[in-house]
């Protein structure tokens, strides 16, 4: 019996589990989920939350069901990471493995930003985003600041680009959609919107296309952006950044840091910033039987869920191979893939020029926002399933008609 250990049920884990499946019982194999949660969590719809557009509820389902139609689930903080016997330490047991995938996330640091846990507000986890939805329902005028914090880079994989920030998509969806609610209120004209990020640009993850197309859509709404901005401690009525630079602040929001989680860190399996150094096929640099996909990647840059997917493809297909001999490597061509709620409409990003790539293009409107309400739901009612083939060709199709002034593109979901 070969065993395959799965550490996360996010997009990265539950991806590698659903392409596992079909031949795991046949072939031999033992397949085991970790997840400190019981829930699969559906991050991107999190900003909605955040507005009251969704109930955290609507954004989960439990993940015990699901992947114990094929393998096992067990529900537990991972305490330790044995790399050279092969061996996880789970709250009162030891788990062997022959093969390990860690696709446990990073580990958010909102402590790096003082004043964060008294005055500073976030949409990045199902507790902090109705919090600031309640701030947002008690909003009567004033500025709101939201940006996020640095995150850094390790040094193992030069040919990785390193980005400023770990994800900006949740801070446009936080203002524009604070844009559409203001303006629902009645208090837009009483209220100034800025985004801020420590990068020379907003979005260094997309090119010129992206770039401008997103700075129409700013100007248009009256939401500033502050680049070369780092935040450096929150007051009550004040937010403060590093180059000295301070503002009046009635509402702070933050992106935090990423960083790897301190088990991987103690295990001697990270780099300088705690991320899992990996090849091309997101094999542990040092321990070829570990795998790493998602946010807690080194290689995943920027860190977004629709890498983690892809990764997770490309891992499960090795996988296979490595254990029976059988199949082909899936192909891995990053992108930026982005559906930035904007309250009533929606801002589709498609971008691979972070990897040499010429693709960089936005597709703004109403039928955007349906498409984003629609991925959400399908996400959660086939349980972390990407859509089938005939589903993604005719969204495809859909992409290269709105974008065909720009040119031929390759697809968008290639699952």
């Amino acid at each position: 019996m070969t065993n395959v250990i799965i550490l996360g049920g996010g997009f990265g884990g539950m991806t590698v589990y659903h392409q596992l499946s079909p031949w795991i019982q046949e072939a031999g194999v033992a397949v085991t989920v970790v997840d400190e949660r019981e829930s699969f969590l559906v991050k991107p719809s999190l900003p909605e939350v955040a507005l009251g557009l969704k109930q955290v509820g609507g954004a989960t389902f439990p993940m015990r069901e699901v992947v114990e139609r094929h393998g096992h689930f067990i529900n537990s903080r991972v305490l330790q990471i044995d790399p050279v016997r092969n061996k996880v330490e789970i709250e009162g047991a030891w788990l062997n493995y022959d093969f390990l995938v860690i696709a446990m996330g990073a580990f958010h640091d909102f402590s790096a930003v003082p004043g964060f846990n008294d005055f500073g507000y976030s949409m990045c986890t199902d507790a902090l985003a109705p919090r600031l939805h309640a701030a947002l329902e008690d909003f009567s005028g004033g500025s709101i600041f939201v940006g996020s914090a640095p995150t850094p880079s390790g040094t193992r994989l030069p040919d990785v680009p390193k980005l400023a920030t770990a994800c900006e998509g949740p801070v446009g969806e936080i203002a524009f959609m604070s844009d559409h609610l203001l303006r629902k209120k009645g208090i837009r004209e009483k209220s100034l919107i800025t985004c801020y990020t420590p990068g020379a640009v907003f979005f260094d993850d997309v090119g010129d296309n992206v770039h401008r197309a997103f700075g129409e859509l700013a100007a248009k709404q009256d939401v500033q952006v502050l680049t070369n901005k780092t935040i450096e401690r929150i007051e009550r009525d004040r937010v403060h950044f590093a180059d000295g630079t301070s503002a009046a602040s009635a509402l702070t929001v933050m992106v935090p840091t990423y960083r790897g989680p301190q088990v991987v860190v103690d295990a001697g399996l990270g780099d300088e910033a705690g991320f899992i150094p990996t090849d091309e096929n997101f094999r542990h640099l040092d321990f070829p039987n570990i795998y790493a996909v998602g946010d807690i990647a080194s290689r995943s840059e920027p860190k977004i869920g629709h890498l983690a997917v892809d990764q997770g493809i490309r891992v499960a297909s090795v996988l296979r191979q490595a254990i029976t001999g059988e199949g082909a490597i899936a192909p891995y061509e990053p992108e930026v893939f982005c559906i930035m709620n904007m309250g009533s409409t929606a801002l589709i990003i498609r971008s691979n020029v972070l990897w040499g790539g010429t693709m960089d293009v936005s597709y703004h409107g109403r039928l955007s926002h349906a498409v984003k309400t629609a991925f959400d739901a399908y996400t959660v009612r086939f349980k972390g399933k990407m859509p089938p083939d005939i589903t993604t060709d005719l969204f495809n199709t859909y992409l290269d008609k709105v974008g065909a002034a720009e040119g031929p593109q390759k697809p968008l979901w290639n699952f």
